[in-house]
């Protein structure tokens, strides 16, 4: 071997030994909390509309609240809707997906199954919505197996007797509801696509094709899991705002704690959407004042999921949240309030 080559063998064995012992330490705090003294600030030259003011946040219905009405479903929105002054809600959160026969609906999980009678009407389980046409979601029960205070008000619900607030929805619908009874207000919107591969992309199209007929590309955030479908959002529509992928969430992160420029990233993203407590399983501490500082920094917005707790909703609060989604709105807008 070349006097050469050992000189580069030699410079990437020191920088492999080097990341990992700059990454041993991350992996070890990843749960730990700011270092003592650190104070939020504030960029005073951000543009994005997503970063609110300090304790100030977006109180967003997860799942369209689904910790008091059947998640998804248009009675979820009608309660929101209806009691305005107990739930705060400034932005719906809810999950898109394609039926088989193309029509853009409202549905969190990949099946139908842990929310409906889909099992017991087909003899089957995963029952997916790519497999429904929407006529024949439209039979199914989405208030079947919504637990309230220990009970399943609409179990057993067949046929006729579904209402029609608890049956399938679709995307436009919704977003049409909403606008036709928001009280002067302009509701934000983080719309999540569920589908995957070709489906999850042709879901893109159709979501952009809806939110541009309604002039709204400016209220709504998009998002996916997908790395691919989130990719092809941001090649075909870069006009309307999208949250980062879980790739490139796991990448901020680390940037974030080595103090990296992010800007050598060239980030097209405007929003994390990041869990934190139960919902990240309580080992890693995205809610530190140090890591919302780091993304207002970059003027980029910071939104947690799903925050049930009223502590871990004081403490995004406190630390600077965007915005804050939860089962449970009324809860974190009461917080919001006495903060």
């Amino acid at each position: 071997m070349s006097f050469t080559g050992l000189l580069l063998l030699f410079k990437n064995f020191f920088h492999g030994v080097t990341a990992v012992v700059v990454l041993i330490p991350i992996l070890l705090t990843m749960g730990a909390d700011d270092k003592p003294g650190t104070e939020v600030v504030i960029n005073e030259d951000a543009t994005n509309a997503y970063i609110n003011e300090y304790g100030d946040p977006d109180i967003s219905a997860h799942r369209s609240g689904a910790g008091v009405a059947p998640q998804n479903t248009l009675m979820a929105f009608e309660k929101m809707l209806e009691n305005v002054d107990e739930f705060g809600v400034d932005t719906f959160e809810f999950d898109v997906q394609l039926t088989k026969d193309g029509e853009l609906i409202l549905l969190h999980d990949l099946t139908f199954d842990a929310t409906s009678d889909a099992v017991e009407k087909y003899g089957r389980k995963n029952i997916y919505a790519s497999q429904l046409t929407y006529d024949e979601a439209r039979q199914l029960n989405l208030g079947e197996n919504f637990e309230l205070n220990g009970a399943y008000p609409y179990r057993g619900l067949r046929g006729d007797d579904i209402p029609e607030n608890l049956r399938v929805a679709k995307c436009a619908d919704i977003i049409d509801y909403i606008e036709a009874n928001d009280a002067g207000k302009d509701y934000r919107y983080i719309i999540e696509i569920k589908s995957t591969g070709r489906q999850g992309k042709e879901a893109a199209d159709k979501l952009y094709e809806i939110v541009s007929e309604r002039n709204m590309k400016d209220r709504v955030i998009w998002a996916t899991f997908q790395p691919d479908v989130s990719d092809y959002m941001a090649d075909e529509y870069p006009d309307m705002p999208r949250s980062a992928d879980v790739i490139e969430a796991i990448q901020f992160y680390f940037y974030s704690r080595m103090g990296w420029d992010l800007d050598d990233v060239n980030v097209s993203y405007v929003a994390l959407q990041v869990p934190y407590g139960d919902s990240a399983a309580n080992l890693i501490n995205t809610g530190t004042k140090a890591f919302i500082n780091y993304a207002h920094k970059y003027d980029i917005a910071v939104q947690y999921w799903t925050i049930n707790d009223a502590e871990d909703a004081s403490y995004l609060i406190e630390n600077g949240a965007d915005t804050i989604m939860s089962d449970y709105p009324d809860m974190v807008y009461d917080l919001a309030e006495a903060f």
